[in-house]
C-alpha cells in the first residue's frame, strides 16, 4: 500500500514539473523592446527605443520613436517566430521576407546575416501595466 502512495506521489510530482516548466512556449503576444544590437560582433551604441508589437491575430508592428517603421504577420511554433508580408507605411511590401528569431522566456533572439554582415538583436519582453 505504501509504494502505492509513494508512485501516485511521484507522479503527481511529475505531472507539477510538467505543467511548471517553461519550455520556451510561453505565448509571444505583447510589446518588445530591443535591448542590445550587435553588427558583425561590435555593439551599437546610442539606440532609438524600438518596440515590437506582437498582437493575438498573428499581425504586429515595429515602432521606432513612436513611429511606425512597418506592420506584418507572423508565425511562432512555441520556439521560433518568422515574420513576413513586412508591409512599410508607403504600402511597399517585403513578399517572402522573413526573420527567424529564437524565444526564450522573456528574451527573444534575432540572428540575421545579410550581404556577409551579420546582426543579432536581442528583445526583452516588457511588463504591460
Amino acid at each position: 500500500m505504501k509504494r502505492i502512495i509513494i508512485g501516485i506521489l511521484l507522479c503527481l510530482l511529475f505531472a507539477l514539473c510538467l505543467l511548471g516548466c517553461d519550455s520556451g512556449g510561453s505565448s509571444i503576444i505583447g510589446t518588445w523592446k530591443i535591448t542590445e544590437c550587435t553588427v558583425d560582433g561590435e555593439p551599437l551604441v546610442d539606440m532609438n527605443d524600438c518596440y515590437f508589437y506582437f498582437y493575438e491575430d498573428n499581425t504586429g508592428k515595429k515602432v521606432i520613436l513612436d513611429e511606425l517603421q512597418f506592420t506584418y504577420e507572423y508565425s511562432y511554433d512555441g520556439v521560433t517566430c518568422v515574420l513576413y508580408n513586412i508591409t512599410y507605411d508607403d504600402g511597399t511590401v517585403e513578399a517572402g521576407s522573413y526573420s527567424e528569431m529564437q524565444v526564450k522566456g522573456d528574451t527573444m533572439t534575432i540572428t540575421a546575416n545579410e550581404s556577409g554582415v551579420t546582426e543579432v538583436v536581442t528583445l526583452k519582453r516588457q511588463k504591460n501595466p
